[in-house]
């Protein structure tokens, strides 16, 4: 009996234990977490202005700002309904619902001055982002954003400084545009640490950008596209440096370049690509319609180098591999790369890969090569390889020349010698 009465007391405890387990297990399941509540607690009052570096956050601002430029175009066509214009009040009320509170108060603006107070547009004009500083508060983050506007004809307009206020709790902002004339940058820009409230209002909301390899790489290269017809000296930072020093040598030579090649610039776009991530940054390679290739090498969000081929300047992969092939296969490899130069409209590359009897017998400068290749060679290309022969050190192989633009139109058959020479270097000549 005794012993039942031990067993009895022992099992009441056990249901006694698992029964408060129980309880505190539910009682935790009810707890809220919220953002902020994992991982470390930020202490706003320290917290310091930096560079942008998150994709979302960037895009997401610098649509914003095209929001707000979109607003300031009195002669936008969404203020057409149907048959009737807008009124300019309603205009003014939805342009000043975009303004800080700060700087409406500042500059004593109202709807009825809004005009008056503010820089306004007569076209449609697109931003280009180029700097973004942050600060961010408990419920507020502040942006210094720079860049330059530039018109529907690739034209640069103007620099331009904006503060973006964000409301992170209800997903609002606010525009205070930087109207001082000094020479100045973005890093003179302060960032108050007020954490202020935005109400919301029909247009100032945003939404967050979704981000994507495709949707990164179409942006780096659209950005640099844009940079390079608008402010063609901004881009040629933007090169790698081993790269424009080997393609162009001098400002001078790389500004000639698009001056003269602008209607192939203008016609640039995305067809496909690649990402690679490496130890310190991403590697986005773009191909375009035409099968020339834009490199992008970024350690964070517009802090990137780019080349604008891959030929200039070849991996070592890529001469490991090389070196590998048969003869053949690098006869193929620089066909292919002499084609590449033409639709990049690098003449004066492919140029100097021409032996050099050849060449100074059919032209007496650079200058005649580029006008006959213009001449007989004036869209671009894709090639098909048909008949290879070899001769000790020389090659000749026939290749099909086919137009990308018009398709089965154009054809012509090829027969290039060429000569391989030490690590990647060669020579050719081709049938005229």
């Amino acid at each position: 009996m005794k012993k039942i009465v031990i067993a009895i007391i022992i099992t009441l405890i056990i249901m006694i234990i698992l029964i408060s387990t129980l309880l505190i297990i539910l009682n935790n399941s009810n707890t809220e977490y919220k953002k902020g509540d994992i991982g470390e607690i930020i202490d706003y009052d320290k917290t310091e202005i930096g560079p942008v570096t998150d994709n979302i956050d960037f895009f997401t601002i610098r649509n914003c700002v095209q929001t707000y430029l979109d607003r300031i175009n009195i002669n936008s066509s969404t203020y057409d309904d149907g048959e009737e214009r807008i009124d300019n009040l309603s205009i003014a009320t939805g342009i000043y619902n975009l303004l800080s509170t700060e700087y409406i108060q500042k500059n004593s603006i109202t709807t009825n001055n809004l005009f008056q107070k503010i820089d306004i547009v007569q076209e449609k004009l697109i931003f280009v982002p180029l700097k973004m500083n942050y600060l961010e508060l408990e419920n507020t983050s502040k942006y210094a954003v720079y860049g330059f506007y530039q018109n529907l004809n690739n034209q640069y307009i103007k620099d331009v400084y904006f503060i973006v206020n964000v409301d992170n709790t209800n997903q609002t902002f606010s525009i205070m545009p930087i109207q001082d004339e000094r020479n100045q940058t973005i890093e003179e820009i302060q960032l108050n640490k007020e954490n202020s409230e935005i109400k919301l209002n029909q247009n100032n909301s945003y939404i967050v950008q979704k981000i994507t390899d495709q949707y990164v790489c179409e942006q780096y290269f659209l950005i640099q596209k844009r940079l390079m017809l608008a402010k063609p000296e901004q881009s040629y930072y933007y090169l790698d440096e081993e790269y424009r020093e080997k393609r162009y040598g001098k400002i001078e030579n790389y500004i000639n370049y698009i001056n003269q090649n602008k209607n192939h610039i203008i016609k640039m776009s995305v067809k496909s690509y690649e990402v690679k991530r490496l130890n310190n940054n991403t590697q986005y390679i773009c191909k375009d319609q035409y099968d020339n290739y834009y490199i992008f090498n970024a350690k964070e969000v517009l802090n990137y180098t780019v080349k604008l081929d891959a030929y200039t300047v070849e991996t070592e992969e890529i001469e490991e591999a090389y070196m590998k092939y048969t003869d053949q296969r690098k006869v193929l490899y620089n066909i292919n790369k002499w084609f590449q130069m033409l639709n990049n409209r690098d003449y004066e590359n492919a140029y100097y890969l021409l032996n050099e009897t050849f060449r100074n017998s059919k032209w007496n400068s650079i200058e005649d090569f580029k006008t006959y290749i213009k001449q007989d060679y004036p869209s671009y290309y894709q090639i098909e390889y048909n008949q290879y022969q070899s001769y000790g050190n020389n090659y000749t192989q026939t290749v099909l020349v086919k137009d990308i633009e018009k398709k089965n139109e154009n054809e012509r058959s090829i027969v290039i010698i060429m000569r391989l020479k030490e690590n990647m270097d060669f020579e050719m000549s081709f049938n005229i």
